[in-house]
């Protein structure tokens, strides 16, 4: 993604020290993907960045889709892992009880199964895997910065498949994550409607943490769990059926700066999905939660900040430090230079500051963490134009928005979808 300014490296790092300052300026915007690519690991080792498609076996052509219904539904989340996406994440959980209840409700005695994979398998684990001094530290509640926001313990303990690009999150490590094994039944990747407690293994799953790759993968690792890990012998054996409707439902606040996300590959994406249904349209139904093309209004979130530091939850000066160092000028919360009350025109005396600082009259209370700022056009272009390519059967929602109403499209082109099913 870009690349950050140095000024936010500035802020995250804490180097800079805290000035209340009494009025604002402009100055340079910096959108939410800097801070992804500031502390992103390299890319994983994987060549390439989305996989090829497979090769069509002889029944391609007329396997089990002419029983296509809507007695059964397979829905993949996919869920970005960058840095940027601890608010997106937070409102997923939020939003997710509501929306099984109504799958389970408004689409009553439908079979389904349901899937969460990541935008980057490994992120830090690799680099943190030989870093741990002992299988019993545990960094997810340490102050050190070594493993930060992992448990040793539990990088140990996961296999192959939870460091593969579209295999199901069963274990999600590191920080705003839960460090734990998420017992999904029977040793698969996904859950069933069958299942005990599919709420609470799903919300532990969807915890995918924001320690991934800042160059973001969401087509890849999708087309990774359809196409590849859900064949036999691969990590999600077993989730796609060929008579199920397919739904995906990507979140991901990722832009065309990703290497992977050229818009003009967007028809390309739809006629694989299609392909696993045979081609058939109704089988289809996609959701994209990102930004549109006409506004980008990217997000920072506590959650995305170094709460590892002691007293950093309690101390308004630290936070308020951060805030204004990633959002310097976009905020008018936040100054950037110095003038005599009040200036005369024009401002003689001003002085310039080369950090942002928090304006006087804000500094006494929290920095607004989950608002959305900045208007850039065409950002989200390429999963907005995905979503498009399915016509009745695609929905796009800004990521500001309430997950709620945004799952409630998605279950409403479910519906759309059905009738054509019947």
């Amino acid at each position: 993604m870009l690349r950050i300014q140095p000024i936010v490296l500035l802020a995250i790092a804490g180097l800079s020290t805290f000035i209340s300052l009494a009025s604002c300026a402009q100055s340079e915007v910096v959108v939410a993907s800097d801070l992804d690519a500031a502390v992103a690991p390299p890319p994983p080792s994987e060549p390439g960045f989305i996989p090829p498609p497979p090769e069509a076996g002889a029944d391609a052509g007329n396997r089990a889709c002419a029983g296509l219904s809507c007695n059964m539904v397979d829905i993949l989340f996919v869920v970005d892992n960058s840095l940027s996406m601890g608010s997106a994440q937070k409102r997923l959980k939020e939003a997710f009880p509501a929306f099984l209840n109504q799958v389970t409700t408004q689409l009553k005695d439908v079979d389904f199964h349901l899937m969460v994979v990541d935008s980057d398998a490994s992120g830090y684990e690799r680099r943190c895997a030989s870093g741990c001094p002992n299988p019993e530290y545990d960094g997810s509640v340490g102050s050190a910065n070594i493993c930060e926001g992992f448990s040793c313990a539990s990088i140990a303990a996961r296999g192959t498949c939870d460091v593969t690009l579209g295999a199901g999150v069963v274990y999600p490590v590191g920080r705003n994550t839960s460090n734990r094994n998420c017992n999904f039944p029977n040793g698969r990747r996904y859950l069933t409607s069958q299942d005990d407690d599919v709420e609470e293994r799903f919300l532990c799953s969807a915890a995918v943490g924001t320690v991934g790759d800042g160059d973001e993968r969401p087509i890849g690792a999708m087309l990774a769990a359809l196409e590849v890990e859900s064949r036999e012998g691969g990590c999600n054996e077993g989730f796609l059926r060929d008579d199920a409707l397919l739904v995906v439902v990507i979140v991901s606040d990722a832009g065309e700066s990703a290497n992977e996300l050229d818009p003009a590959r967007a028809p390309g994406w739809r006629e694989r999905l299609l392909a696993l249904k045979c081609g058939r349209e109704e089988g289809v139904v996609v959701t994209t939660i990102t930004h549109n093309g006409s506004q980008v209004a990217p997000w920072y979130s506590s959650m995305s900040q170094p709460v590892t530091m002691v007293g950093w939850e309690n101390n308004l000066t630290m936070q308020w430090r951060d805030f204004c160092g990633q959002v310097p000028g976009g905020d008018p919360c936040c100054c950037q230079k110095t003038c005599p009350r009040p200036p005369a025109p024009p401002e003689p005396g001003c002085i310039a500051d080369p950090v942002p600082r928090p304006c006087a009259e804000c500094a006494d209370k929290p920095p607004p963490w989950e608002a959305c700022w900045f208007a850039f056009t065409g950002y989200g272009a390429s999963l907005v134009r995905f979503a498009d390519e399915f016509g009745e059967r695609g929905t796009h929602r800004e990521i500001c928005e309430d997950f709620s109403d945004v799952l409630d499209g998605t279950l409403e082109s479910v519906k759309k979808a059905c009738v054509h099913l019947k």
